[in-house]
């Protein structure tokens, strides 16, 4: 039993691998309010930096700039369009994104950060202002 418990305690600096978390980050995610706005309309998270973003559309990334892409899904005669964007982020902060229709008859529209807000926990554990 003792060399599985030494093979473990060895185990322990590669099973401790950084994570997105580990330093000062952000969030790119849809916007899960309802815009009162006709023209602006949810968007999916597709990608940031050629990474698919992780589930509930939503993508965890360092601050700093980034190519995003966000995907209009099929809406009622149109098939499904996707836009890529510079976002440039800041540590602590998360961005709502959405698309905003040129109008209702056409495809045409145009990436969209409807808000960003701090994030108070990353913040706190990393003691930022």
């Amino acid at each position: 039993m003792k060399p599985f418990v030494a093979l473990c305690i060895a185990a322990l600096p590669v099973l401790a691998v950084a994570g997105p978390y580990d330093q000062p980050y952000s969030i790119i995610e849809t916007d899960p309010i309802r815009a009162a706005d006709p023209l602006v309309i949810p968007v999916i998270v597709n990608r940031v930096d050629d990474s698919n973003a992780l589930t509930r559309n939503k993508a965890v990334v360092p601050p700093g700039a980034h190519q995003v892409v966000l995907d209009v899904p099929p809406r009622h005669g149109f098939t499904a369009t996707q836009r890529r964007f510079d976002l440039t982020t800041e540590p602590c902060m998360r961005y709502y994104v959405s698309a905003r229709l040129n109008n209702h008859v056409t495809q045409e529209w145009e990436p969209l950060v409807r808000e960003k807000e701090p994030i108070g926990e990353c913040k706190t554990k990393f003691a930022l202002r």
